[in-house]
């Protein structure tokens, strides 16, 4: 028989307590609500600036401002949609999703946090080097659609994309798109949300409401990364799975 002193009582007690309001916080980690995605691209670097209601750069926000920023991305298309289509089997055999590279800049007004958003993309796939990261390109083009980051002013981390339109370079091919901005977050003992820390756990929000942990893999030189989730118009895809170890703190 194991005996209980007031000590372990009072350490067991304050670990339930912890996996409470753990629970209570955070809830289980959800489903992303919505359709499955077939495309995911992480924003790795961004430059912004701010403008005048003139167009005339400034050092400080004004209500009648706009806000542009340039930002590279990188991330990952279904095998099937778009930007991997079907024939890159025969390009690289035994490819299951094609490696997306894209630079895009985006206008917003300051006062409704509503603009729009362009730039170009390079679709990319393993070759016989094994040691970089894909970097053949397959196909290009550009992309243009309408950004809606408004929530967020709000205090809720999350945007939109709409009447998104993508072409390929060399074709007449035209495709559609919608897409979901997530901005990381932290989650205080409060319950609070804070803004995102290099090297700490953090989370992103889904569809529903509910925070879901940043992967090791989300995040750039130890910051967690803005994610888009982007769905193709007419394209069907099941696996909702995810592909990569949650190892945060």
């Amino acid at each position: 028989m194991v005996s209980v002193n007031w000590k372990s009582a009072a350490t067991w007690g304050l670990m339930g307590l912890m996996f409470l309001l753990y629970w209570l916080v955070l809830g289980p980690v959800p489903a992303l609500a919505g359709p499955a995605f077939d495309a995911v691209l992480y924003e790795v670097t961004e430059d912004m600036y701010l403008k005048d209601s003139a167009g005339k750069f400034v050092t400080s926000p004004l209500p009648d401002g706009r806000r542009v920023a340039v930002a590279r991305l990188s991330g990952w298309a279904r095998l099937g949609t778009p930007l991997c289509p079907a024939w890159v089997v025969y390009v690289a055999p035994g490819t299951k999703e094609c490696n997306v590279n894209a630079s895009g800049a985006d206008d917003l007004s300051l006062a409704s946090r509503k603009g729009t958003l362009s730039g170009t993309y390079t679709v990319t796939v393993q070759d016989n080097n094994t040691v970089d990261a894909p970097e053949f390109v397959i196909m290009s083009g550009t992309f243009k659609g309408d950004a809606d980051l408004s929530p967020v002013a709000g205090g809720t981390p999350l945007g939109s994309i709409t009447k998104g339109v993508g072409t390929v370079d060399g074709s007449t091919a035209v495709f559609a798109f919608s897409g979901t901005f997530r901005l990381p977050f932290t989650i205080e003992w409060t319950g609070k949300r804070g803004g995102p820390r290099r090297n700490h756990g953090a989370y992103y929000l889904s569809n529903d409401g509910a925070p879901f942990r940043v992967r090791y893999n989300e995040k750039s030189l130890g910051m967690p990364t803005v994610r888009i989730d982007i769905v193709f118009d007419g394209q069907s895809t099941l696996d909702t799975s995810d592909d990569g170890e949650d190892t945060n703190d």
